[in-house]
């Protein structure tokens, strides 16, 4: 299509001299693009580029037009036609698009086997866009008349009739990269792989292109080389870096960690870009802005603490959580990508993630990662739709999606039964059989038995129950929603659980610095011995970590200790053992995860534990150590000191619990100690006792007067006339001031035969 421009417009003055170097390349047809044609048409679109007003634009558009009226078969003219045109739909002419595809489109047919010709008619397919109206893009996209399809095959026409023609190459590469359908990705890889036996080969553009189509394809090894090579021949290092670092972690590999980390030092906006956008699907508005305040060094250093925080938190070694990052991005690009932008909500898909890249189920894949189960139930008539639970030590997670208009597009519903629809799901709540009318509720509650209790206890309620329950189980969806989406974890799990009883107790110094004693106990019927030349080997590796109010990790610990014994540890017995971690003063919270190899491990739920004194010039007691000489295991607190533990408390009525503690921040003066065990539950009651040496009594005091800031004390307690049962044994320290501090320690008494773990 031609323009007739009936008016006449004067070129503004600063823009002369532009135009008129424009007008001066010669519109002579020219029967091949040889190296200086396509120069002079670079040298064209970048002048072109350089031009912000469109009125000089469209001036010379009309002296091309009245120059193709008399040499209508030149095909560079039109070429430098459809040049202008997309030069005009930037600036915000969308019709010209139709134009520039028009003038591509007849240089097409003049000259066939001209790649710019391709180039061009692709560039303008993607100008021209898809209809506004959703049905029809969506139909469409099903036919693969898209705009990205379009553009897509006329790249790859343009890299098949030149294949050294880079910029139709790259173009065809980063477009099959943004489809979401009608993939061209295939193509694109056959094209750059043809070329690398052109002069394209070794272009940077092109490599980097190539490298990014091997690696979405799978094949990482190659797209190594590609980019290996485009950090040789580039100028872009740190792009460069950050593709290898993005493939080795894809590929399994931790030495990812190094050119992540150099990549990130280089303040190129593109390649911060690609740092930010990859950070961005797990971290909060205040993360972000923390990262972009940072500059240079400072980024990487944020990067290492951003990291190396959660590798800390998740008892991981360094590099795992990133690498597993950057596995679940391109899961989730694989299979939970959407096909659409224009999302719409039901009333009960209360989440509004704000991803224009994944459905729901790719919003938490990339924050948690593979689901320990997942179920589905499809039916006639019944809307796509999936439910998965995620194992964790502090609580498990359930998730369902419900994907209503496009199959594609699964979106996060705070019940099961809303898989139902807004109308049923509330009908069903009022309804005094619950589920026992409704067929289709019932069988969706039979394909998620095995991911939560509450199915199977919905599924018996009576009338009096079933609405409790179904309130319970639309609860632990919203919970589930609120922490799933604002949150990120990496559990460990293992194939075998092992049994497993620990206490992490605050007591001990180390140097003046506070310590945490975890001790712990393996039940026998759950290790599996080596034999080894001395007997018997068990390697136990211990994962500890610590943290603050903040959240912020104040101590870490990965260790593993191994045990030699002369006959396997029998299964009603247990392997037990000690270690002490370095912690600063304050209420910390803490994960404990114990594993023999790597079949058999087990991660144990959050805790809490006070280090210290309430307030610095608080009086202080430390955590109570409850031991026994039967467990045989010793803490050698000074070469003098021993304490004994039994991280299972339970003992025997026939055996002594030995009992130590330390009291710090006393004052020279006299102050009391006063010890009570209660039974438990027994809203407070005092069960009579008989201590080392002593008389029976309900309670204990002691009157003591203090020499130094810190003692430590050791009693024994004698057991005999408790009965079977749970106990709670409390210990009060107070001072003349009035200053005191309390700690209490659970702990089971068993007859003879009935000791368990």
């Amino acid at each position: 299509m031609f323009h007739l421009l009936l008016v006449d417009r004067r070129i503004p003055k600063h823009l002369g001299s532009l135009v008129l170097t424009l007008l001066a390349f010669s519109p002579a047809a020219v029967q091949a693009q040889n190296p200086s044609d396509r120069d002079a048409l670079e040298q064209f679109r970048d002048s072109l580029a350089a031009i912000t007003d469109s009125n000089g634009l469209l001036l010379l558009e009309k002296r091309l037009i009245d120059s193709a009226k008399t040499d209508r078969n030149n095909g560079v003219l039109h070429l430098k036609l459809g040049f202008l045109s997309l030069r005009l739909g930037e600036m915000g002419g969308h019709s010209h698009y139709d134009d520039a595809a028009s003038e591509f489109q007849w240089a097409i047919d003049l000259q066939p086997s001209w790649p710019y010709a391709w180039y061009g008619m692709g560039l303008a397919e993607y100008g021209v866009g898809d209809s506004q109206v959703s049905f029809v893009t969506g139909l469409k996209t099903m036919l693969g008349k898209d705009a990205l399809t379009r553009s897509a095959v006329a790249f790859a026409k343009s890299a098949e009739v030149d294949p050294s023609f880079v910029r139709g190459l790259v173009d065809l590469a980063n477009t099959a990269l943004r489809q979401r359908v009608n993939i061209k990705l295939g193509v694109a890889l056959q094209a750059l792989r043809r070329a690398g036996k052109t002069s394209a080969g070794s272009d940077p553009e092109v490599l980097l292109a190539r490298g990014r189509v091997e690696r979405e394809v799978g094949d990482g090894d190659s797209a190594l080389v590609a980019f290996d090579g485009f950090l040789q021949y580039g100028s872009n290092r740190s792009l460069g870096l950050l593709e290898l670092a993005r493939t080795r972690f894809l590929l399994g590999r931790f030495d990812g960690l190094p050119p992540y980390y150099e990549g990130a030092t280089f303040d190129d906006s593109a390649t911060v870009a690609g740092y930010r956008a990859d950070l961005a699907t797990i971290t909060t508005a205040g993360e972000l802005r923390g990262f972009d305040q940072q500059r240079g060094a400072r980024r990487t250093a944020y990067l290492k603490r951003f990291w190396g925080q959660r590798d800390r938190l998740e008892l991981r070694p360094e590099g795992e959580r990133l690498r597993e990052h950057y596995r679940r991005l391109y899961y989730a690009r694989k299979n939970f990508q959407l096909t659409a932008n224009n999302r719409h909500y039901d009333i009960v898909e209360r989440y509004r993630s704000g991803s224009r890249d994944f459905d729901d189920r790719g919003v938490i894949y990339i924050r948690h990662g593979e689901p320990s189960s997942r179920a589905s139930y499809a039916a006639p008539g019944l809307e796509p739709n999936e439910s998965w639970r995620y194992s964790r030590a502090d609580g498990d997670l359930i998730f369902h999606f419900i994907a209503r208009e496009d199959v594609q597009d699964f979106k996060l519903v705070e019940s099961l039964f809303d898989v139902l629809g807004f109308s049923d799901a509330v009908k069903l709540q009022g309804q005094n059989n619950g589920a026992a009318d409704n067929a289709m509720a019932e069988q969706l509650m039979l394909s998620r038995e095995q991911l939560s209790p509450i199915y199977r206890r919905l599924q018996g309620a009576g009338h009096m129950s079933t609405g409790r329950y179904q309130t319970q189980e639309r609860r632990a969806g919203q919970e589930s929603i609120a922490l799933g989406t604002t949150s990120d974890s990496y559990e460990l799990r293992f194939p075998q659980e092992l049994k497993v009883k620990s206490e992490v107790l605050a007591v001990g110094r180390d140097s003046g610095r506070h310590q945490l004693q975890i001790a712990y106990a393996i039940a026998g019927a759950s290790l599996e011995p080596v034999t080894v030349t001395r007997g018997y080997l068990y390697s136990i590796r211990l994962r500890f970590v610590a943290t603050n109010q903040r959240g912020q990790v104040v101590s870490s610990m990965d260790t593993t200790r191994h045990f030699v014994a002369p006959e396997p540890v029998p299964p009603g017995e247990h392997l037990v053992g000690r270690v002490g971690a370095t912690v600063p003063p304050g209420p910390l919270r803490y994960r404990l995860a114990i594993q023999q190899g790597e079949a058999a491990g087990v991660t144990l739920p959050r805790d809490s534990v006070r280090v210290g004194p309430l307030t610095p010039a608080a009086l202080s007691l430390s955590d109570l150590v409850l031991g026994s000489k039967s467990a045989n295991l010793a803490w050698r607190r000074t070469p003098e000191d021993t304490v004994l533990f039994n991280p299972l408390r339970t003992y025997r009525r026939s055996e002594e619990m030995e009992l130590y503690y330390e009291i710090d921040g006393l004052r020279p003066a006299p102050y009391t100690v006063e010890l009570a065990v209660k039974k438990k539950g027994s809203g407070g009651g005092l069960f009579r006792k008989i201590f080392g040496g002593g008389g029976a009594a309900i309670s204990l005091k002691f009157e003591e007067q203090a020499t130094t800031p810190q003692v430590s004390t050791h009693r024994s307690l004698k057991l005999s006339r408790l009965k079977p049962g749970n106990y709670v044994l409390e210990v009060m320290v107070m001072d003349a001031a009035g200053r005191k501090d309390r700690r209490t320690q659970e702990f089971q008494v068993v007859e003879e035969e009935k000791q368990e773990g």
